[in-house]
């Protein structure tokens, strides 16, 4: 088992930060980062927001790799929860084609408020592979996978907030703000 724990923080207010997580996903076309990524179920019961996605990981794979792969394996399966009370996303990502022995992704995020304007967010990633010979290799290409696609995530947050920043200012006609950079 491999865990992985990374804080974030933005110079945006909270409810900035949680627009932007949420609305992105209904523009993808302005995300190319993101085109891997398709919606495949969403309810809102209440104030818990639950989805279903799938994330192609073939292009990303060498097509060696691609061809001795269990069919089904090369698109992840991500079953999720947001809480719009407590701002705390769970997730669970496996393969697909019911490959939960290759790996399986457990975690969780939430999203807090922190002095002044600011807000962030703090991930609990467990990754666990039942591979044999090589559940520590895979745990640990996971883990550093999984930090890498959490800064992306970070940048297309930040990318998305101009964008809101931009179409705000084309409806008021006010200038944009100055600082659009996040920390």
């Amino acid at each position: 088992m491999k865990q992985v724990q990374i804080r974030q923080e933005f110079d945006y207010p909270l409810q900035t930060l949680l627009e932007a997580r949420e609305e992105r996903y209904k523009h993808l076309d302005k995300f190319p980062e993101l085109k891997n990524v398709s919606i495949i179920s969403e309810e809102q019961t209440g104030d818990i927001l639950k989805q279903t996605r799938h994330i192609s990981i073939g292009d990303s794979m060498p097509a060696a790799l691609v061809t001795i792969l269990p069919q089904g394996a090369s698109t992840l399966v991500e079953t999720s929860e947001f809480h719009a009370q407590t701002h705390e996303h769970t997730f669970r990502v496996a393969p697909g084609g019911g490959l939960d022995n290759l790996f399986v992704v457990t975690g969780s995020s939430r999203y807090f408020a922190l002095d002044g304007d600011r807000a962030g967010r703090d991930y609990e990633i467990e990754i666990v592979s039942k591979a044999f010979l090589v559940s520590a290799i895979v745990e640990g290409a996971i883990a550093d996978l999984y930090t890498k696609n959490i800064e992306k995530d970070r940048q297309s947050i930040l990318k998305f907030i101009e964008i809101l920043a931009e179409e705000k200012q084309k409806q008021t006609g006010e200038s944009a703000p100055e600082d659009a950079g996040g920390g």
